[in-house]
């Protein structure tokens, strides 16, 4: 009577056991001999799997059945592109019969709606090209006043000028005038301390005893000539200061004048500039409504763009199942007939694999 083969259940219990005994085996056998066990408990799992065909056929289920899922899943990925494209093939058909003007009972509904929003769209076109021309002359407009202004300002900077130049002139003869007025008051000093000095040197020379009076009278002649000539400096630097203080007085009469002269065209020049402030403020107040303007168009257009994109995309689909006869139109229906034949084999694909 043949022996029946143990289930697989037992099998891999007498392999886990025996891999469980291997390491405490391998203690006390040879290091050899454990690799060899371990290659024939391998050996006999690799037996008992091919042996149980039920095993294997529910491996195979499960390998396959997963295959099956990401075939799947792929095959539903490119239905799903297709069909996004069908619909951009719709809403290019819709423009395109819109634009070659397609009268059909079956689209009147849509044409209608789209020449509703086509002709508010105009309007807004319009109004929009309106905006941006009066922006446009709003900035040659500002040009052309900030130019009028640079030149008026130029115009009192120049007439200033002159004045400033005066002014710049008497400062510096004020300065070299008070320089000389110091330089004459140190002198005046000095000298007069020379002179001092020449005192003290003729009453020495007189009180002298051992000096003759000859060499007394020849050096006192000496000390006072230098004493006149001292004293003619004095004179000369007392009269020439009062002249300086007129002079340095005169300069500041006519520096005041200039500086009057420069703060009327300062004053002149501040009042452009505040006209020139009053007028760019109010440049910015109006070039920022207009341009609120032209972004209230341009978002209206964008919308009504939008709002006229489903409204192709439905009068392609209702061109597409009633397949009016015209050239123009025939490209794209071949391309939906393309898309539709892809949709119909990756369904049936799809199908297949459930």
């Amino acid at each position: 009577m043949p022996v029946r083969p143990r289930s697989r259940t037992s099998g891999l219990l007498a392999g886990a056991a025996g891999l469980q005994a291997a390491p405490d085996l391998a203690e006390g056998l040879p290091y050899w001999l454990f690799w060899f066990l371990l290659c024939v408990i391998l050996l006999l799992l690799a037996f008992i799997f091919l042996r149980d065909k039920g095993l294997r056929r529910r491996m195979s289920a499960f390998l396959s059945g997963a295959r099956r899922r990401m075939l799947r899943l792929r095959l539903q990925a490119k239905l799903k592109k297709e069909t996004e494209k069908k619909a951009v093939l719709w809403t290019e058909l819709g423009k395109k019969a819109w634009s070659e003007d397609v009268t059909a009972a079956c689209i009147a509904d849509d044409c209608r709606r789209l020449a509703e929003l086509e002709d508010e769209m105009h309007v807004h076109q319009m109004t929009w090209h309106e905006v941006y021309s009066r922006i446009e002359a709003l900035g040659r407009e500002f040009e052309e006043t900030a130019g009028r202004f640079r030149v008026l300002i130029k115009e009192q900077e120049d007439g200033r000028k002159p004045f400033e130049d005066e002014r710049r002139a008497r400062a510096a003869r004020k300065s070299e005038i008070l320089d000389a007025i110091g330089g004459a008051a140190w002198e005046i000093d000095s000298t007069e301390s020379q002179i001092k000095a020449l005192d003290r040197e003729a009453r020495s020379v007189e009180d002298n005893p051992k000096m003759s009076e000859i060499d007394k009278a020849g050096r006192l002649n000496k000390i006072q000539e230098k004493a006149a000539v001292l004293s003619g400096r004095i004179k000369a630097l007392q009269e020439k200061v009062p002249i300086l203080h007129d002079e340095r007085q005169d300069l500041e009469r006519r520096q005041a004048d200039s500086e009057a002269r420069i703060e009327v065209f300062n004053g002149k020049i501040r009042e452009i500039e505040d006209e020139q402030r009053v007028a760019t403020r109010s440049h910015e107040r109006e070039l920022q409504d207009w341009l609120k303007r032209k972004e209230r168009a341009q978002d209206r257009i964008v919308e009504i763009q939008r709002l006229m994109e489903p409204i192709f995309t439905s009068m392609g689909k209702v061109l597409d199942e009633a397949r009016i006869d015209m050239n123009d139109l025939t490209v794209v229906y071949f391309q939906i007939d393309a898309v539709n034949k892809a949709i119909r084999e990756l369904g049936e694909r799809i199908e297949h694999l459930q």
